[in-house]
């Protein structure tokens, strides 16, 4: 029998290891994927301030069964920003679908001027909306501040005392994220204009609906 080469030996042997090695690395693949995966571990949530999850209005069994009349006014914050116009809109808005509220828009006022108003008035409720923007937050300055720190206030007929408070945040979309939701211990933070609005509507619809049990 004819005897080949030492370098043809040596490059069948080197082919056969190849070979070789490769069936190994394909029969390892397959028994690992015949296998169970592992479960990717779930990724950490964020926390992050509370959202508009709630933007439609609450829904209550209980609505006022007298007939309430509201004046509403708006104290802009020095920069007077497009986005408090918009919170006035949807807050004058939403306190009209609540059934047997009247509201009605007495436009731009300063406190002072809404007190008299109401001492002027036999029956309506006077209602101040005020804005002030938030531009120091957590120990910062924040230039331009989109942020609003929103008030509803709301004097009596007649007497012109303050008879309710409350408070809304207004976290502008993009805006610095210095300040954490504490809601339900501390002011409701909000996302959108629309938000804000129903917000603060709300509170002073329960106000109204604790008044009005009081007064059966």
């Amino acid at each position: 029998m004819k005897r080949l080469p030492g370098f043809q030996r040596n490059r069948h042997k080197k082919g056969f290891f190849a070979a070789s090695s490769l069936l190994l690395l394909l029969a390892t693949q397959t028994i690992a994927q015949s296998g169970r995966r592992a479960p990717k571990p779930s990724p950490t949530p964020v926390p992050t301030p509370q959202t508009d999850a709630a933007v439609t209005p609450k829904t209550s069994g209980r609505e006022l069964k007298e007939r309430v009349t509201l004046l509403v006014g708006i104290e802009p914050s020095s920069k007077h920003l497009l986005s408090e116009d918009s919170i006035f809109k949807d807050f004058l808005y939403h306190l009209g679908e609540f059934k047997n509220v009247t509201a009605s828009s007495m436009g731009a006022t300063k406190r002072d001027r809404a007190v008299k108003r109401a001492k002027s008035e036999a029956d309506a409720l006077v209602v101040l909306l005020q804005f002030d923007v938030d531009e120091f937050q957590s120990g910062t300055i924040i230039l331009n501040s989109p942020d609003l720190d929103v008030k509803v206030l709301v004097f009596e007929p007649r007497t012109g005392q303050k008879k309710f408070e409350g408070k809304v945040y207004y976290k502008a979309v993009g805006g610095p994220m210095l300040k954490r939701d504490n809601w339900p211990n501390g002011t409701p933070i909000r996302m959108t204009t629309e938000a804000v609005g129903i917000e603060a509507a709300e509170q002073v619809r329960d106000w109204l609906l604790v008044k009005d049990i009081n007064h059966r």
